[in-house]
């Protein structure tokens, strides 16, 4: 870090000055000269000083009474005093108000004068919890943290690495102290981002990230201000990311050697892969260029109305898109989601989609609706109400032909959370679908505790009509409660005629399934609609 250092030199006499800068110019940024006490302090109130070296015998203001001052108003800087020995009764001055960090003797010895200014800046940069430069951590700081954190292997974290870019040229070309200026101007901008502790090495940036729906649009907002920052203040930077239980410690070397091997991650961003190229290290990676790049795509399934023929809406099914063009299905992806605790970005994205479907499908029907799958968790923290109402104003006339759908994969906790929750969705015009009732936590309990508007029977229960009779007499015990509450019944899974009859003989009013179509994607829903005919069915007969 001593070299991107300024340092500032004071003594009334110019030839002095000259001699201290040829001994010291090739250890630090820059070398600020003064005469004065009074032309030091105006320096240093324009400037970043690390290290002030100054002459006891001044006019008008001594080098004691420099360093006092200097200690009150900036007590960061480091100090080196020079005087003879008849000025020590003087010096002690500054030695007992603790403003002074050296003494060398005049006329100096080089190679001690050069030691002891490499020695005081390193231990003042150690000692300090930021650099006065940028009020960042420092490198020590950010490997002791690491090595504190003990870093879970079930937990991801990640290593956030912003390149200064072009700073290297900017010292080179025109001056270390421009240069500096510039990463002065980032650091600025990194600490508007409050949720980051930013350490510095050299004209690098590092935060750590833990990774999850929270930690990613953490990091969304992080790509999106660093673009605002290129676009507004002209702050070229470069963002890096890499999964942290790669790294043992981080310094300016080891971000170099990554950085030659960057993998290009989305738009201008980049992955700093791990030296073994570790099977998480790839995969992480992989999934959040996944992310980003939108490769969760919905896939809508049409759902039949058996009383009236047509189809009512559909159901948001999400497959991942991979790099042959084929599609995976949740099975594969969803476990790996989950061990990221991405299920809310997941979410996200798919209310997206589906308001987008929305908008495409009301071109042919203003009534279709749209289901998108939720958990308990995300329902009762108000995760989804809080999702929607983000939309909201982008989607104002799509929203109400959402229906909200819980799934069984966890329990509701809190009754009266989730009803409050489930209230306010219905002010919005949104229908709450129960998934999967009659297995898992989806069961009589919720049906007959919160107010939704429709369930869906388990697909198993279907493909076991007329096959056996103990899950033909749950289908209607199930149906016929769920006309007691004036609560709609859809059924999954359906593939033939003889499951719609017996559907509709126990008032299920909606179907599912690839006997009626399978998922499709967005842009083909229109063209689904269109050429799609109930009577290409088995009649009702």
């Amino acid at each position: 870090m001593m070299a991107y250092t300024e340092i500032l030199l004071v003594d009334d006499e110019p030839h002095i000055l000259r001699a201290l800068k040829r001994e010291l110019r090739r250890f630090v940024a820059h070398i600020h000269t003064a005469e004065s006490g009074q032309q030091a302090l105006a320096i240093l109130s324009e400037h970043h000083i690390g290290l002030v070296i100054s002459d006891y015998r001044m006019p008008h203001m001594d080098g004691a009474e420099l360093l006092i001052n200097i200690h009150q108003r900036y007590p960061d800087i480091a100090t080196i005093m020079l005087s003879g020995q008849a000025d020590l009764p003087g010096v002690s001055r500054a030695i007992n108000a603790g403003a002074l960090s050296q003494y060398v003797s005049k006329p100096w010895d080089r190679e001690v004068l050069c030691n002891t200014v490499k020695t005081i800046l390193s231990n003042k940069q150690a000692s300090l919890p930021h650099d006065t430069l940028t009020r960042c951590f420092s490198q020590d700081a950010l490997n002791q943290r690491i090595q504190a954190m003990a870093v879970d292997v079930k937990t991801p974290w990640l290593v956030v690495v912003i390149d200064s870019q072009g700073t290297s040229t900017i010292n080179e070309t025109q001056s270390v102290m421009a240069g500096n200026h510039q990463l002065q101007r980032v650091s600025e901008h990194l600490h508007q981002i409050t949720e980051f502790h930013w350490y510095r090495i050299a004209d690098k940036f590092v935060g750590l990230l833990a990774y999850s729906s929270t930690g990613h649009c953490l990091l969304n907002a992080l790509i999106e201000s660093l673009n605002r920052a290129g676009e507004e203040k002209a702050l070229p930077t470069q963002l890096m990311v890499s999964a942290l239980r790669s790294w043992q410690e981080i310094s300016f070397e080891t971000i170099q050697a990554r950085k030659a091997k960057k993998i290009p991650l989305y738009d201008a961003h980049y992955w700093l892969p791990c030296p073994d190229e570790h099977q998480d290290d790839a995969t992480l990676r992989t999934l959040i260029r996944d992310i980003e790049a939108k490769h969760f795509e919905a896939f809508f399934q049409p759902q039949l109305n058996i009383v009236t023929g047509e189809i009512d809406g559909f159901e948001a099914l999400v497959r991942r898109r991979l790099e042959s063009g084929g599609y995976q299905s949740p099975a594969a992806f969803l476990p790996l989601l989950s061990q990221y605790k991405l299920e809310d970005v997941l979410t996200t994205a798919m209310f997206e989609q589906a308001l987008e479907a929305i908008r495409l499908l009301r071109q042919a029907d203003p009534l279709k609706t749209i289901s998108v799958n939720v958990t308990a968790r995300q329902l009762e923290t108000g995760f989804v109400v809080g999702v929607i109402q983000r939309l909201l104003p982008d989607y104002p006339d799509d929203v109400p032909q959402l229906e909200v759908e819980l799934v069984e994969t966890d329990r509701i906790h809190n009754f009266t959370h989730a009803h409050q929750q489930m209230d306010r969705l219905k002010s919005l015009g949104i229908s709450c679908a129960l998934d999967d009732f009659g297995t898992g936590f989806a069961g009589f309990e919720s049906m007959c505790d919160l107010p939704f508007d429709v369930i869906k029977i388990d697909g198993r229960f279907v493909r076991n009509i007329g096959q056996s009779e103990m899950d033909e007499v749950i289908l209607s015990s199930i149906s016929q409660s769920a006309a007691l509450m004036n609560v709609e019944v859809v059924a999954e899974w359906v593939e033939n005629q003889n499951q719609i009859d017996f559907l509709r003989e126990k008032g299920c009013t909606r179907v599912q399934g690839y006997g009626i179509g399978a998922p499709l994607s967005r842009d083909h829903l229109l063209e689904f609609l269109a050429t799609f005919k109930h009577n290409n069915m088995p009649s009702q007969a």
